[in-house]
């Protein structure tokens, strides 16, 4: 099989214009904003950048311009606050959803908004992880709890920085890898799957705790191997769902509990196979909606469609509550299904907005309250986004807004508005880079903005970049970029003061990475 990291960068710079979020095949792990994101491309579409411009831009070579900041026409201009707030219920059927350990806001990944050091819902900043994946959040002018939701389930503790707010990690007891997931536990980064150098899925995983600057390895999971998955920390557990396993897309998923050392099998999703699906935590659950079915014996997601009806995009949801080890319905959405949707976590609504529609890009969303299993409508956004290619899946919830960095775009639930995010300077990272929130302001690494004109792999920087952005000011600014060497694909948490990254893939050789850094901003 093909160098992992060349299989990776080959097809991100190859990127077709409509992408397919955790598709089968010839796949691309992305790290965005919590989530691990999986596309496949598309013959019949022509190379693209690395990066897709921020939601202002055209596919056909428009610009965002990185200076505008100002509220879209006709909606408000100050950001407020989600009035409405989540009643708590007992148990886990339909409509019911109790936000573990206080309101909820991702690795992943997030990634959907919360406390700056593990509450549930915190995953890498990555899947990646749609859906899902968050990182550790507070808000800009208030301190929401828990990334997803809840309070601290652990201390961070600082490693000693160096003179730039840098040092590098211990070595790490697990190989190099790409397209793995990671969570904040709220006292432990935790790194599982993702695939080697060979491209072939990994099982295995560890766990580095930043205030004895010590790892441990975690057992096997009771799963196949895989990459790409969506990884969520609950607050007690750290859930893996979904994913690429043996080329084919998977429906099930597993939790382990760091306290026991120990995994437990979760259910199969009853969606059966879903590419591109919303994949986000809320509260107390992890929630799938829409996206296409895909036929599970080829994995081919027009198997189900004739060869005029296009992809089986579906409507329908579920969502998986582990307090109840169990999997129940989510209503259909106000909108229609789609592919590679955006999403986040406020503390009381799933906001869903974006994605693809067959070949329609969508600027039209909706919020579920996971309590009632009601949707609403909300806004139109001014621009399509999708997941893929660059594009991160998961938004964060600041107290007030969500932000979308990856499209460049701010929605305010309270006032249902949009306006849009200052775009990145050329020596900030590139939109798509993993992003965590971090004490008010997001914090991104990767590839610096200046590279988004790459068109070929072999072009691509072996450097990084850092920055750091405020939404009050709405401006990001550089930052030290550190010491490791230039990578992409890789995944990065927030420890509550801390900033940890970890893996990826080299940008200038078909290689995965097994090393990783600290920063710490003050």
């Amino acid at each position: 099989m093909a160098p992992i990291g060349n299989r990776f960068r080959e097809l991100v710079w190859a990127n077709p214009g409509r992408v397919r979020v955790a598709a089968a095949g010839v796949v691309l792990v992305a790290v965005a904003a919590g989530a691990f994101v999986v596309v496949r491309p598309d013959d019949s579409s022509a190379g693209r950048q690395r990066h897709r411009q921020y939601a202002g831009a055209t596919e056909s070579g428009g610009s965002f311009d990185g200076d505008e900041g100002d509220a879209i026409p006709g909606d408000p201009a100050a950001p407020g606050s989600d009035p409405t707030s989540a009643t708590e219920a007992p148990g886990g059927g339909p409509g019911t959803a109790t936000p573990a350990g206080g309101s909820s806001t991702t690795a992943g990944g997030a990634a959907n908004g919360g406390t700056d050091s593990g509450g549930p819902g915190s995953s890498t900043s990555t899947n990646s992880s749609n859906g899902g994946s968050s990182t550790s959040h507070s808000g800009a002018t208030t301190r929401p709890s828990g990334p997803s939701g809840g309070d601290q389930s652990g201390t961070p503790a600082t490693a000693k920085a160096g003179a730039n707010g840098w040092n590098m990690l211990p070595a790490a007891p697990i190989g190099p890898r790409s397209g793995h997931s990671a969570v904040w536990t709220g006292r432990e980064m935790v790194i599982w799957g993702g695939a080697d150098d060979q491209g072939d899925p990994l099982l295995d995983g560890a766990a580095y705790d930043p205030g004895v600057r010590s790892w441990r390895k975690i057992p096997t999971a009771p799963l196949p191997p895989r990459y790409g998955d969506s990884a969520y920390w609950t607050g007690q557990e750290m859930i893996v769902f979904g994913g690429i396993a043996d080329g084919e897309l998977t429906a099930d998923g597993a939790a382990w509990n760091p306290t026991t050392n120990t995994w437990r099998a979760i259910p199969a999703s009853p969606l059966g196979y879903r590419e591109g699906a919303v994949v986000g935590w809320a509260g107390d659950r992890l929630v799938v909606w829409s996206g296409i079915h895909v036929t599970p014996s080829n994995g081919d997601a027009t198997a189900n469609a004739g060869d005029d009806s296009g992809p089986d995009l579906r409507n329908d949801g579920a969502a998986y509550v582990p307090a109840t080890n169990t999997w129940v319905p989510v209503d259909a959405a106000p909108i229609p299904p789609r592919s590679g949707a955006q999403s986040a976590w406020t503390g009381s609504r799933l906001i869903v907005s974006g994605g693809d529609n067959e070949a329609d890009g969508r600027t039209d969303g909706a919020a579920l309250d996971p309590v009632s299993g009601t949707w609403s409508p909300i806004a139109t956004r001014p621009d399509p986004g999708a997941c893929g290619g660059g594009m991160a899946c998961i938004g964060f919830w600041t107290g007030g807004t969500v932000l979308f960095p990856a499209s460049g775009l701010i929605y305010d639930p309270a006032g249902d508005g949009w306006s849009r995010m200052a775009g990145p300077r050329p020596d900030t990272p590139a939109p798509g880079e993993p992003v965590v929130w971090a004490g008010g302001r997001l914090l991104a690494f990767g590839m610096p903005s200046g590279s988004d004109d790459v068109s070929d792999a072999a072009d691509a920087p072996a450097v990084n970049a850092a920055g750091i952005y405020d939404p009050v000011l709405n401006q990001w600014q550089a930052l030290p970029a550190g010491p490791l060497s230039g990578r992409s694909f890789h995944t990065a948490v927030w420890t509550g003061d801390t900033l940890l990254v970890w893996g990826g893939t080299a940008t200038d050789a078909d290689a995965p990475l097994s090393d990783g850094a600290a920063y710490n901003p003050e």
